[in-house]
């Protein structure tokens, strides 16, 4: 990492698949509602103010757990976090951690930080249900903790920095339908089963087949974030003879599998295909006419706004939740989202 700041970075052995918010394969149970969307006027609050801690020269202090240090999208929240620090807080003390998927390893961070009397935690849960107790640890010790990304059955957390899951399943889903039309045959492609994104887009996808009864959900299964797992998956359901006009996927990871075994069955442009997060890879397959669409979220503005937060929250003033649009990218606008993935995957270079 070139860091050249007061930062302190302690980085675990990665272990973890490209996705936004991607977790480790366990799949537990129970499923909460998305954070209720903030309104976009929130984002005039004013910026934290020079962060002095009530002791005089004392320090704020942000302890960060992050997913895992390898996926993409954790960069980008990551980058930002660090690029917010370097250009606008150059005055806290930030220690990012990551958990390298795993709930009880992220729990302990959280812990070590309550330890160290942080004045917020910023947490990446890893797993929806078993993260919560991490987040009900930091609310017992009276200290401010936000979500960033994705979400907990806990409701103790101070404040989300996110997008809206379900939003992003409906999107994608309503984009594919009003492609392929009211009667068609559908696939998808299941992230990780249990996590927030897999069950929050799982429900955006079905709340939109409730409302167009003449569409078919053909098959459906998870592919772990994986673009192996999702290249077998789907060459698997072709070889079966699986009639499918579409198939959506919930991560841009997964579809770069799917879109090889699409190929590999002679079923190119034959299918209609979907992703999310809006990789260049998928970005160029977007502008070649492999892919239909990619769902873009803003993983800069998440990252930024999760710190900006937390600072004001160990300031002790009050926040609130913190939800970015989901945006559609086709080929109609594909230049506008190959702009924004370019200044991302940038500021991700400068830290990665």
């Amino acid at each position: 990492m070139k860091l050249g700041r007061m930062v302190t970075v302690i980085l675990a052995a990665a272990c973890v698949v490209s996705m936004a918010g991607c977790g480790q394969k366990q799949a537990p149970a129970g499923t909460a509602e998305a954070p209720k969307t903030t309104e976009a006027a929130k984002e005039a609050a004013a910026e934290p103010a020079a962060a002095e801690n009530k002791e005089a020269g004392e320090k704020i202090k942000i302890g960060i757990s992050m997913q895992g240090n390898q996926s993409g999208f954790v960069q980008y929240f990551t980058s930002a976090m660090y690029e917010y620090q370097a250009t606008k807080a150059q005055d806290i003390d930030m220690e990012v951690v990551f958990a390298d998927d795993d709930p009880a390893k992220q729990f302990s961070q959280v812990e070590t930080f309550v330890s160290k009397k942080v004045d917020a935690i910023i947490i990446q849960p890893v797993d929806k249900t078993q993260c919560a107790a991490a987040v009900d640890l930091a609310a017992d010790a009276g200290v401010p903790i936000i979500t960033l990304n994705t979400v907990t059955d806990s409701t103790r957390n101070t404040a989300h920095v996110g997008c809206d899951d379900e939003q992003a399943g409906e999107l994608q889903m309503e984009r594919i339908i009003s492609v392929c039309g009211p009667d068609a045959k559908l696939a998808y492609v299941d992230a990780v089963l249990g996590h927030s994104a897999q069950v929050l887009r799982a429900q955006g996808y079905e709340a939109v087949l409730a409302k167009n009864p003449g569409v078919e959900l053909v098959v459906h299964d998870t592919g772990n974030w994986s673009p192996e797992e999702s290249m077998r998956l789907v060459e698997n359901w072709l070889q079966a003879g699986k009639d499918v006009d579409a198939i959506l996927c919930m991560a841009d990871c997964q579809l770069t599998g799917v879109i090889t075994a699409v190929e590999n069955a002679g079923k190119m442009g034959e299918i209609k295909l979907a992703g999310m997060d809006c990789d260049p890879v998928i970005l160029k397959a977007i502008k070649d006419g492999k892919v239909d669409c990619s769902i873009w979220q803003d993983g800069l503005a998440q990252g930024e706004n999760a710190l900006r937060l937390a600072i004001l929250a160990a300031q002790g003033e009050e926040i609130s939740d913190y939800i970015i649009p989901y945006e559609v990218c086709t080929k109609d606008n594909i230049e506008e989202y190959e702009k924004k993935a370019a200044e991302r995957d940038e500021l991700a270079k400068k830290y990665f």
